[in-house]
Formats: structure tokens, C-alpha cells, sequence
């Protein structure tokens, strides 16, 4: 019984002993379950600060604000994430700081690039043109030279021919002078063959008048001889005076003979020099024949050279063009790449409100004038002088 007592006793203090544990037990699990509550509470607290920071930061990232940073203190666990976007929204800021200087940089080299591409396009098709214009000058010179060059041939051909008819005048008038000269020898001769009949007749005369005195003194005996002395007398008498006029004729012509071969010497003097001056004009046209020649092989030549200059001068036209619509294509994409940079704040000056996307610029199309080393020129441009 006793024991039972003690057992008894010893179950009810065991029993207190548990319901005072379980009232323990029971106060520290409310303490628990209120701390963890708080602690609930505060991480509750503490994710939606984080949770409102790090929207709060995306939506000014997403409005293309790079200058926000969170400020706010995140939780211990957290926090690497306020670092990381922080870190992650500075480096996007410098990125977009370079990347909008860069453009500038780039729109304004590319503005700079289209203005020289298109005064070098400008100066390439008037360079082009001007070539044109030189290489059918050029064409029209050769053309030219080369009909003086067969002009002066012909020239020369005449000058030969004519030196060549001066010559045998030259030779036919030595000829002429010739034969004046033997005339006028024989003249000559004849006026001695009068002089000597002249002679004759003056003594036949004198021996008629001997034979006419002598006559007389014979009386009637000698009167028939004295007629045949008479008649003698005159016949004498007349072939004087005719050997008289035979004389002033033959004087006369003499005369006359040797003015003609003064003359004809004068002509043949005249023929000399015309066929020296002849022979110095057929050299000088074969020298200009020659040098009107080689005038006409360089031209050539130089014509050939200025079609190649044309042609390479218009196959770079072409291309200065197709440089200068990407030019004007990279202008745009340049004006394009910073209107989109522009849409991000990466300073405190910046706008906060965004710039609306540029259109794009269409690249100028280009057309081939029609001919022969035409160049290829950009639709409504306009060409100015050097």
C-alpha cells in the first residue's frame, strides 16, 4: 500500500513535473512563434522595400534613366543584388556615355565625309566632263593635223612638180640664149658679107666712072662702051644703096638680137632663182609634211592617253558616287544611332523624356549618263565649279 502511495505520489509529482514542463514548453513555443512572426514581419517588410527599390530602379532603367542607383539598405541577403544592379547600371552609363560620344563623333566625321564626298564627286564629274570636252578637242585637232599632213604631201608634190617645169624652162631658155647668141654671130657675119659688097659696089662704081671717062676720051669709037659703063655705074649705084639698107636691117636686128638675149638672159636668171626659191619651198613643205607627221602620230597618242584618263575618270565617278550614297547612308544610321543613345539619360542634363526613333534616310539612287566614258551621277545632285 505504501508503495502504491509512493507510486501514487511519485506519478502526481511526475505528472506536475510534466505540466509544468508542458506549460513551459508551451510559453517558450508562443515566444518562438511571436518571434518568428516578427520575423516574419520584418523579412516581410524588408522584401517588399526590396521588391519596391529594385521596381522602382527597373522602371527608370526601362524609361532609359542610367543615372538612378539604389540608395535604400537592402537586407543582408539582398544586398548583392542592390550591388550587382548598381554596378550593373554604372557600367551600362559609361557604355552609353562612349557610345554617345562615339556617335557624335562618328555623325560628325560622317557629315564631314558627305560634304567632302559629294564636293569630290562634284569635282570628279566636272573633271569628267572636262575630259570629255578635252578628248574631242583632241579628236578634232588630229583630225585636222592629219588633213594639213596630207595637204602639205599634196603641196609638196606640186612644189616638185613645179621645180621640176622650172628646170626644163631653165634649160629651154639656156637653149634660147643659145641660140640668140649664134644669131647674133651670124649678124654679125652678115653685116661683114654687106660691108665687103658695099666695098665691091664701091669699086665697081669707080671703075664705071674710070671706064666712062675713058670712054669719052675715045670719042665716037668709045661711045658704046660708055653706055655699058653708065649702065654699070647704076647697077653698082643700087647694089650700094641696097647693101646700104641690108646693113641698117641686119644693124637693126642686131640690135634687136641682142636686146632679145638680154632678155632671154634676164628670163633665165629669173627661172634660176624661181627654181632655187622652188627647190627651198619644196624643202620647208617637206619639213612641215614631216613634222605635221609626227604632229599627227603624238596627237594620236595623246588622244588615246585622255580616252584612258576619260575612262578611268568616269569608272571612278562612278565609284566616288557609290562612296557618297554610303556615305549618306552611314550619316543616317549615324543620326539614327544617336537619336536612339539620345532616348537614355546618362547624366543629370540629360532629358528625361525619350526621343522619338528618326526615320531612315533613303540612299541616293544612282543613274549611268548615256555615251561612250560617261560617269555615273547621284539623282538630284547638282555640279558646281572647281
Amino acid at each position: 500500500m505504501a508503495a502504491a502511495v509512493t507510486h501514487f505520489k511519485e506519478a502526481a509529482i511526475a505528472k506536475e513535473r510534466l505540466e509544468s514542463e508542458s506549460a513551459s514548453q508551451r510559453s517558450l513555443t508562443e515566444r518562438e512563434r511571436a518571434e518568428r512572426e516578427a520575423d516574419k514581419a520584418a523579412d516581410a517588410e524588408a522584401d517588399a522595400t526590396t521588391f519596391g527599390a529594385l521596381a522602382e530602379a527597373l522602371d527608370r532603367l526601362a524609361s532609359g534613366d542610367l543615372t538612378h542607383r539604389i540608395s535604400v539598405d537592402f537586407a543582408p541577403k539582398a544586398q548583392q543584388l542592390k550591388t550587382d544592379f548598381n554596378a550593373a547600371a554604372a557600367r551600362l552609363q559609361d557604355a552609353m556615355k562612349s557610345i554617345s560620344v562615339t556617335t557624335e563623333g562618328v555623325s560628325a566625321g560622317s557629315d564631314e565625309i558627305a560634304r567632302a564626298s559629294d564636293d569630290l564627286s562634284r569635282r570628279t564629274e566636272q573633271q569628267a566632263a572636262s575630259l570629255e570636252e578635252t578628248a574631242a578637242a583632241l579628236d578634232e585637232i588630229t583630225a585636222t593635223v592629219r588633213k594639213t599632213a596630207s595637204g602639205a604631201k599634196e603641196a609638196s608634190q606640186v612644189v616638185a612638180n613645179a621645180r621640176s617645169d622650172a628646170q626644163r624652162s631653165g634649160e629651154i631658155v639656156s637653149q634660147a640664149v643659145s641660140a640668140m647668141t649664134e644669131i647674133e654671130g651670124s649678124s654679125q657675119k652678115v653685116g661683114n658679107i654687106i660691108g665687103v659688097i658695099d666695098e665691091i659696089a664701091f669699086q665697081t662704081n669707080l671703075l664705071a666712072l674710070n671706064a666712062g671717062v675713058e670712054a669719052a676720051r675715045a670719042g665716037e669709037a668709045g661711045r658704046g662702051f660708055a653706055v655699058v659703063a653708065q649702065e654699070v655705074r647704076a647697077l653698082a649705084q643700087r647694089s650700094a644703096d641696097a647693101a646700104k639698107e641690108i646693113k641698117v636691117l641686119i644693124s637693126t636686128s642686131t640690135q634687136q638680137v641682142g636686146t632679145g638675149v638680154s632678155l632671154v638672159g634676164q628670163t633665165g636668171e629669173a627661172l634660176r632663182r624661181i627654181v632655187e626659191q622652188v627647190a627651198s619651198i619644196d624643202t620647208l613643205v617637206n619639213e612641215i609634211a614631216a613634222s605635221a607627221n609626227e604632229q599627227s602620230t603624238g596627237l594620236h597618242e595623246v588622244n588615246q592617253a585622255v580616252n584612258q584618263m576619260d575612262q578611268v575618270v568616269q569608272q571612278n565617278a562612278a565609284m566616288v558616287e557609290q562612296a557618297t550614297a554610303a556615305t549618306h547612308a552611314l550619316k543616317g544610321e549615324a543620326s539614327e544611332l544617336a537619336s536612339l543613345v539620345g532616348r537614355f539619360k546618362v547624366s543629370q542634363a540629360a532629358q528625361d523624356a525619350p526621343r522619338a526613333a528618326p526615320q531612315h534616310r533613303a540612299r541616293p539612287q544612282t543613274a549611268v549618263r548615256p555615251g561612250g566614258g560617261s560617269a555615273a551621277v547621284a539623282v538630284k545632285e547638282e555640279w558646281e565649279e572647281f
